[in-house]
């Protein structure tokens, strides 16, 4: 098992970030943590942590977002994986439930847990979000139609998802076309090897952070990369998607962004609260 963690400009979370990894139940896992050449103080917060499970690369430039991302998966050694963004945290139960999944089923390509949403300060805003519709087996056409009907990505962030790193080459990685639906992109590719499962369980937390590249990304932008998804996989004849399909997603589109929107901008007032105290 090897758990990726990309991480930029990352001392503020991820200390917890890793903290959470090395607590899991299951024990035979790796860390590969890559320094995307961050000028804070990530690198000494690295160097803080004495564990043989965790390998630090260090970037000599800053590569993008995407890149690094494929970089840290690249230089895994197990073939299961899990990325953890440098700011998310595994409850200690996930990494054994996900594996046990992918392990018992060579059919399954990807397994997805609930998410908890939480501010800068570890302060639920949303519990157990995800999965509407997908939980335990489904086949990819199921998914991929679930997908375009949410309106948003209903198998989560990456760090609720776990797959096979042989499927990841073979699918390319991400992508960065459509930035901000890089990994709803990546899911669905990867479905092309196999099915979902989804565990109903809330094995992971999502960091709403006042400052990020979700938050930063225009709502005009994310609205527009999320119709050009639909319109790609509407094309591809094997996901059967019908202009209904297309219609309710449409619309659920519209409704999630504002939603996502009020999230962060609710976080933001938390942090700048926290901060005048």
């Amino acid at each position: 098992m090897s758990l990726c963690v990309p991480a930029y400009q990352a001392e503020r979370h991820l200390g917890t970030t890793l903290e959470s990894l090395l607590a899991q139940r299951y024990t035979d896992f790796e860390i590969v943590v890559v320094d995307n050449h961050s000028t804070d103080g990530t690198a000494e917060l690295l160097a803080s942590f004495d564990d043989s499970r965790i390998r630090v690369v260090r970037n000599e430039k800053t590569l993008s977002m995407v890149d690094n991302f494929n970089l840290a998966v690249n230089l895994c050694r197990g073939p299961l994986v899990k990325l953890v963004c440098a700011d998310d945290i595994v409850d200690e139960h996930g990494i054994a439930a996900q594996a046990a999944v992918l392990q018992r089923h060579p059919d399954i390509a990807l397994v997805g847990v609930q998410t908890d949403f939480v501010d800068d300060h570890g302060t639920l805003l949303r519990p157990a979000r995800g999965l509407r519709g997908i939980t335990g087996r489904h086949s990819a056409d199921e998914v991929v139609r679930r997908i375009v009907r949410s309106g948003t990505n209903p198998i989560g962030a990456p760090v609720a998802a776990m797959f096979r790193r042989a499927d990841f080459l073979r699918v390319g990685g991400f992508r960065d076309e459509l930035l901000f639906v890089s990994d709803t992109d990546l899911w669905v590719r990867l479905l092309s090897h196999g099915d979902f499962y989804g565990i109903p369980r809330a094995l992971a937390s999502f960091r709403i952070g006042s400052i990020s590249a979700s938050a930063a990304t225009a709502a005009r932008s994310q609205l527009g990369q999320q119709t050009a998804l639909v319109r790609k996989l509407s094309a591809d004849p094997r996901w059967g998607i019908t202009r209904r399909d297309r219609l309710i997603g449409r619309l659920n589109a519209y409704d999630k962004q504002l939603r996502r929107i009020g999230l962060f901008q609710l976080a933001k007032m938390l942090d700048a609260r926290r901060r005048r105290r």
